[in-house]
């Protein structure tokens, strides 16, 4: 069952590599947040080709048990928590707008409490795709 588990976060996380590749056609609209900063526009460009292809080599890793998928993996899911730890921190004004999003309130309270409530859904999907699968193959290695 983890072979399988490992198998679907390979392809999750290929796929969303997908998208960090899409921002380069996306111009000014291309929007990123990397190290907890929000990047928009041409700055995106970089951290965009870096992460995705960071992304694709350590599915393409896990999904062929090659050796360095455990430390690709824990690397990876160590900046997704780190990036939205940082984002969170920085930027905490930013959850009234992601709770707007996610709810038809008006009420900046209410909003706020939607936005955190989906960051940490956001954030147990995140680990759960990366973190987990890391503890996986950390647990399948050779002795």
């Amino acid at each position: 069952m983890a072979r399988l588990y490992i198998g679907f976060c390979a392809v999750l996380i290929g796929l969303r590599s997908l998208t960090n590749f899409a921002k380069l056609f996306q111009g000014d609209d291309a929007l990123m947040v990397f190290g907890g900063q929000i990047l928009r526009g041409g700055s995106v460009v970089v951290p965009a080709i870096i992460v995705g292809a960071f992304m694709l080599a350590t599915a393409v890793a896990m999904l062929a048990r090659a050796r360095p998928a455990l430390p690709m993996l824990t690397a990876y899911a160590a900046y997704v928590a780190f990036n939205m730890l940082l984002w969170s921190a920085l930027h905490g004004d930013e959850f009234v707008r992601v709770g707007g999003m996610l709810s038809s309130a008006t009420d900046p309270d209410r909003l706020w409490w939607a936005g955190v409530g989906g960051m940490i859904a956001y954030a147990t999907v995140a680990l759960a795709t990366t973190a987990l699968p890391a503890w996986l193959l950390y647990r399948e290695r050779p002795s």
